[in-house]
């Protein structure tokens, strides 16, 4: 028989036996669901606003019959939302909308507009 495979004979432990650490309180509390704010391993990460966004924009494209990841709607809807910042440029410019409205308002279209591109 090779000498790798001969058979071990035990032997007596060389010094004073090792000290048992109970791992169990050094562990938290564990549990089949995650505690908040925390994840499983398999578990998707959470959806950014901006993903929340875009598919409740494409939810209101689908109920009409049309899809944000069709080109052509993405542009018309990209084209609407230009229209709708000339409203807001316009309505800042003759003092209907003040700046810091027109600003904040500003910021929620450019939200919009990356909507086709967060499906």
């Amino acid at each position: 028989m090779p000498p790798s495979a001969e058979p071990t004979h035990p032997r007596e432990p060389s010094g004073p036996p090792g000290t048992v650490i109970p791992i169990s309180r050094r562990r938290g509390h564990r549990s089949l669901t995650p505690s908040p704010g925390r994840r499983s391993a398999g578990q998707p990460p959470a959806p950014s606003p901006e993903q929340l966004l875009a598919e409740t924009i494409e939810a209101l494209f689908l109920q009409h019959g049309h899809t944000l990841s069709d080109d052509d709607t993405a542009d018309i809807y990209r084209t609407t939302l230009d229209a709708l910042q000339l409203l807001l440029d316009g309505s800042q410019a003759t003092g209907k909308l003040g700046g810091e409205e027109h600003q904040y308002l500003t910021g929620m279209v450019a939200g919009m507009r990356g909507a086709p591109d967060d499906l």
